[in-house]
């Protein structure tokens, strides 16, 4: 158990997982979902599910909802929450909202005050958005922008037929000022409240107000400072906001390796949907190397991904690339069982805890271990990982930087929220909350992955992509830049076996959710992501 330092009631834990592929590789979902009973039995009795307040006043309801969250979350102290404060700034908007009966005010307020706290495992859901999405954001300025490693924060998309390429724009612009602000400054006010995946870290929520910097209510007029790569004068262009269908929002996706229209999806769920049907995708790239790609943390997931490996194995593949920029989480086990295929000694997973509403206090109620497997693939593997790279999803990807494993290549690193997600109450008109009543914690009890105070978490990509110009003019073009670095760097190790057979390569040190809906039994579902 994690030392009495780490301030945990711990007189008991539920479960054991010596083996975290064990469960997986009988292939028995029910003795498992017994297994999950299990793991909550000393706290069991005191599980009561969360509150139905869709009856209430709007006011009532979130003030019911604050306090609930502020006794039960499990970072409030990690990432300096101050629950009154967030109450005293968003209440008057609620009560605004219910005076003048507008459910859109009333959702965008919500998503305000959830935005309010960066862990992207803390939501509100809602089927219906009441309108306010495409009020917010349903305009965009043809055109999209991005900040280089050098600081130049350039034009990396301008719109066929658009005013802004009327206008001279170009790729590779450089962009000084919008509306009247220098362009730092108008980034970092810029609100990113409808991202189907909330980002968790500084530099998630930088890429994010980068990419809705463009987007505005339609008809919105905006002033932007323009210098081409070879003028010596700025110029200000006025464009106004159209409505595009979320265009640029979809051309910026290049994170997740392909085009893809998150600004249209509502919720993780959505965009999976967008994205693929498959459990798992797989394909042979250029000399033999391996592709998988993980979508999410469900049981049914690990035979089909060990069937991949397998495969991968069998066929002799020089190297494995392991697609995880879209990977929504799910169940923590099965993460830490993927780890056993690629890593050469054993590596702890974590203690979960849980509040305890007894107690009033997180109770740790399992521990968890990768182990390597004994057919496991020992060839060089790449772990692609992204901002929406989230909950049990970054649990690979944490196996690696503490293993040394392989490599984690991206422009950015992962998520930052891999907390015990729980479901919240229940508010007016039928919006749902969800946050972390629990942590993910290291073998000496500290939080591991979830983003700090000042932002900084998730897991670093150990080969990071450099983001210039040539690499966002590839992607722009249409080329994974990402799995292009992956694929090199494969090659590389091969390279190094085959001139120097004993040379062992170094790593540099690394620094959702499942739907929600599908939590029919409570005690069965808590902890997992």
């Amino acid at each position: 158990m994690p030392p009495a330092s780490a301030g945990l009631y711990t007189d008991a834990c539920g479960m054991i997982w010596a083996d975290a592929s064990v469960p997986f590789e009988r292939d028995n979902e029910t003795a498992y979902n017994e297994e999950l009973m299990t793991s909550y039995a000393p706290i069991m009795a005191n599980l009561t599910e969360a509150p139905d307040l869709s009856n209430m006043t709007w006011n009532d309801a979130f003030r019911e909802t604050c306090a609930y969250m502020k006794e039960r979350y499990a970072f409030t102290e990690w990432r300096g929450v101050d629950w009154d404060a967030l109450y005293a700034t968003y209440a008057p908007k609620i009560a605004q909202a219910e005076e003048n009966r507008d459910s859109a005010a009333y959702y965008r307020t919500l998503r305000e005050f959830v935005y309010a706290i960066p862990d992207g495992h803390v939501l509100v859901l809602s089927p219906d958005d009441f309108g306010a999405k495409h009020a917010d954001i349903g305009g965009g300025y043809g055109l999209a922008v991005a900040r280089l490693d050098s600081g130049e924060v350039i034009v990396t998309y301008v719109a066929n037929g658009s005013d802004a390429e009327r206008a001279g724009i170009r790729f590779g612009d450089e962009v000084i000022s919008w509306n009247g602000r220098p362009i730092e400054d108008a980034i970092d006010a810029t609100e990113i409240i409808w991202t189907p995946v909330k980002p968790s870290t500084a530099e998630g929520i930088f890429l994010h107000k980068l990419r809705f910097l463009a987007r505005a209510p339609v008809g919105t007029p905006a002033d932007i400072g323009i210098a081409g790569p070879e003028d010596s004068i700025p110029r200000t262009i006025n464009l106004t906001a159209t409505d595009d269908g979320y265009e640029t929002l979809a051309r910026t996706s290049i994170f997740l390796g392909r085009e893809v229209n998150d600004g249209a999806a509502g919720s993780s769920a959505e965009l999976r949907a967008m994205l693929t049907n498959e459990t798992v995708t797989t394909r042979t790239l250029p000399e033999g190397i391996a592709y998988i790609a993980v979508y999410e943390e469900s049981y049914d997931v690990y035979q089909p991904f060990k069937a991949a490996v397998k495969d991968a194995i069998a066929d002799g593949a020089p190297g494995i690339v392991v697609d995880l920029r879209f990977n929504r989480g799910g169940d923590d086990n099965l993460a830490a069982a993927y780890g056993g295929w690629f890593v050469d000694r054993p590596v702890f997973y974590e203690y979960g805890t849980t509040y305890d509403p007894g107690t009033g206090k997180p109770a740790v109620l399992w521990e968890s271990w990768t182990q390597p497997r004994p057919d496991r693939y020992e060839g060089p593997v790449a772990l692609l990982v992204s901002p929406y790279t989230i909950s049990s999803g970054e649990g690979l990807p944490k196996v690696f930087a503490e293993s040394g494993t392989g490599a984690i290549v991206s422009w950015y690193g992962t998520n930052g929220a891999f907390g015990m997600e729980s479901l919240g109450p229940v508010l007016p008109l039928g919006v749902m909350t969800a946050f972390p009543t629990g942590a993910s914690l290291d073998e000496n009890g500290r939080i591991q992955v979830d983003s700090n105070a000042s932002m900084v978490g998730g897991v670093a990509p150990t080969v990071r992509v450099p983001l210039d110009r040539d690499t966002l003019a590839r992607a722009m073009a249409g080329e994974d830049v990402q799995l292009s670095y992956a694929v090199d760097w494969i090659r590389a190790q091969a390279e190094s076996t085959t001139a120097k057979p004993s040379a062992v390569p170094t790593q540099a040190a690394a620094g959702w959710v499942v739907v929600l809906g599908a939590l029919a039994v409570v005690a069965v579902w808590y902890g997992r992501r």
